[in-house]
């Protein structure tokens, strides 16, 4: 008797109309009930109403005051957090199958089917998948409901973390499909420079090998006044047309992915590793750069680049050739004096180049890298650290020098190409990178002088934020470094020329990877074509969006298996109490990560372990510290050790405590 009663309607209107709405996320917790966070404020949401929801949705919602407390009702989807998503076969005591979805703050078990269409294996229980929601409470008034669409790997699969990951963020496991034979294409003759000295410096295991180097001294009547380097880069752009499926797959996959113990190459193995690889002894298609420098590292001449047929004459090792300059105790010896002199001649060049940088753009701190040691079946033996040697830093500046010369090449005769670019300091940051600043290095004397320092005008430039990284260098403090890195923006490709201000420079566009980066096949090909005085087109802007979107996929990729192995590696060292030297990298109002310094690790503290009254506690956003009692108990970079206490390895977690 009340369908279309029109007073009701009006009444619910009404209702409607004085309720006040909010839209967040929604962040579950252990417990039934779960939190509404919205821009400045959270809300309660009961168990009732987070049944409707999963961790991570965008939901609207109605405010519901009872009291002096809040709570709200939530209302309307506006985001799922699933679509598609990665989860572990389950089966229900009916034998039905339900997801356990791969997120640490997911608890929901979700019902799903098989699209048989996609999926013909018979599933069991733990292996892992790849599966589409399909409905949901607030939008189909019904249950969770997914469907799988991929089986990833089976659940005793010892490789899961490399495969789920690259499942979960949509990178291909298997290397391209490469064709029968390939013909080089060539539009303008090749210059023959196969008799010079050009050799590579490499890993020892690498067989993509993308750059070779040939140095030697400019003489005037017997006296050095420079340096004459040539930069040969593999060309896989000659083997591969421009519309080809070759060219798809690599525009698709954007980059090689190289994760602990194997690589995804971004093109075929057989032009990777074989055929566009500066084999040492092998003639090999190259695009050369010759840069021209006087002895302090200023470039005194324009940059010249050459299609050239060129033969490395030794692929060298970086540890070998680090070991050799640092003068070790029965170190690697040259083979020839030929390679001597390169090699020699290359260290002399790139201390000028150092010196070069640190007095006109930027230098950052070398810190090394951590290598996962794998056994046969993928178990982590072992975890070192790898400092950046003599050798690497030789190949990081002729590199470096290179990609500045292809910035300013292309944008002078393309007049476009991939630049990679960073501005800085993200326009929202700027006054309150400048507060920190003159809060943390100010002194009464000189507030007035770093006022006009690092005013926001200044530190939008490319020359005042310069000044003020190397203000911070002459800090020891890694906290200065952590805290200002929070007011960054991301780096980021662009058609046109803008400054890198991660490095200091003006232009930056790497084309030294053809074989590894899809970006620096887009500028080889433009560099080609000015070579070849043919027009160039504006790089298109899905190119850069699609290079963007990869670089962060093929980041995440490699971030959660390292999470995974960590959590492998450490899980049986709870058991020993393990204490570990660590510096804190963040802090939040749920306590600290630390980096564990011999290998890399993150361990998470929890707040609840470091203090037992939370209302003595207080978290300090804009000092990334931690007081305790009204005291600065724990910051950014601070060093400490920790006690490893447990690791979760259903969602790789690793918690510890501080050792007092």
């Amino acid at each position: 008797m009340f369908q279309d009663n029109p007073l009701l309607a009006q009444l619910k209107q009404q209702i409607h109309s004085n309720k006040t709405f909010v839209e967040g996320f929604v962040k579950a917790t252990d417990k039934s009930y779960g939190f509404l966070e919205c821009d400045k404020k959270s809300y309660f949401i009961p168990p009732q109403e987070m049944k409707k929801v999963m961790h991570g949705d965008k939901v609207k919602a109605s405010v519901v005051v009872d009291g002096d407390k809040e709570r709200v009702d939530v209302e309307e989807l506006i985001e799922p957090m699933l679509t598609r998503f990665v989860a572990r076969v389950k089966f229900n005591r009916e034998g039905r199958l339900q997801l356990a979805v791969d997120h640490p703050n997911v608890k929901n078990l979700i019902s799903a089917n098989v699209n048989n269409k996609k999926v013909t294996q018979k599933l069991q229980e733990n292996d892992w998948v790849v599966a589409e929601l399909k409905t949901h409470p607030l939008r189909d008034d019904r249950f969770l409901f997914a469907q799988v669409t991929q089986l990833i790997c089976e659940a005793d699969d010892h490789y899961a973390p490399w495969w789920v990951s690259l499942a979960k963020h949509e990178q291909p496991r298997e290397a391209v499909k490469g064709l029968d034979s390939y013909e080089l294409q060539d539009e303008i003759e090749r210059k023959d420079l196969t008799h010079l000295d050009f050799t590579t410096i490499d890993s020892a295991t690498t067989k993509d090998m993308d750059d070779a180097l040939c140095i030697e001294p400019i003489l005037d009547n017997g006296t050095q006044t420079g340096w004459h380097l040539m930069v040969a880069i593999a060309d896989p752009t000659a083997y591969i047309p421009q519309d080809s499926s070759l060219e798809k797959e690599a525009r698709q996959r954007c980059f090689t992915n190289y994760l602990p113990g194997f690589n995804v190459p971004m093109l075929p193995r057989e032009l990777s590793d074989d055929l566009c690889s500066l084999v040492a002894d092998e003639k090999r298609p190259a695009l050369v750069g010759e840069i021209i420098t006087d002895l302090e590292g200023n470039v005194t001449a324009e940059t010249v680049f050459t299609l050239a047929w060129v033969k490395s004459k030794a692929k060298l090792v970086y540890d070998n050739v680090s070991d050799y300059l640092e003068q070790q105790e029965n170190a690697w010896q040259p083979e020839n004096e030929v390679i001597k002199q390169q090699i020699d001649w290359l260290h002399q060049f790139t201390q000028a180049r150092m010196q070069w940088r640190e007095k006109n753009a930027l230098i950052f701190k070398e810190q090394g890298d951590y290598a996962f040691e794998l056994n046969e079946q993928g178990d982590v033996v072992d975890i070192h650290l790898e400092p950046r040697r003599i050798a690497n830093q030789m190949i990081e500046e002729s590199m470096i020098i290179a990609n500045i010369e292809a910035g300013k090449y292309l944008e002078k005769n393309a007049k476009t190409g991939i630049f990679n670019t960073h501005l800085g300091f993200d326009p929202k940051n700027y006054k309150l990178a400048k507060e920190f600043l003159i809060a943390t290095l100010g002194t009464p004397e000189n507030n007035e002088e770093l006022e006009a320092r690092y005013s926001v005008e200044r530190l939008a430039t490319l020359e005042g934020y310069c000044e003020m990284r190397r203000d911070i260098d002459q800090h020891d403090e890694s906290f200065l470094e952590l805290r200002l890195r929070r007011y960054l923006t991301f780096a980021e490709f662009k058609n046109q020329v803008a400054p890198h201000f991660g490095l200091g420079i003006t232009h930056y566009a790497t084309w030294t990877s053809p074989i590894r980066k899809y970006g620096d096949m887009v500028n080889h090909r433009l560099i080609k074509q000015t070579l070849a005085q043919q027009p160039t087109q504006l790089v298109e802007e899905d190119i850069l969006m699609r290079l963007q979107e990869a670089r962060k996929q093929n980041r995440m990729v490699e971030r959660d298996i390292s999470d995974w192995l960590y959590a492998r590696y450490l899980e049986p060292m709870v058991e020993k109490n393990m204490e570990f030297d660590a510096e804190i990298v963040d802090v939040s109002r749920g306590g600290l990560r630390v980096k564990v310094i011999e290998n890399g690790a993150m361990i998470f503290v929890p707040n609840s372990t470091l203090h037992p009254n939370k209302d003595e506690m207080n978290f300090r956003t804009e000092e990334l510290a931690l007081y305790i009692k009204d005291e600065k108990t724990y910051q950014v970079g601070q060093s400490v050790k920790v006690k490893l206490t447990q690791v979760r390895m259903e969602t790789r977690s690793i918690i510890g405590n501080i050792v007092q």
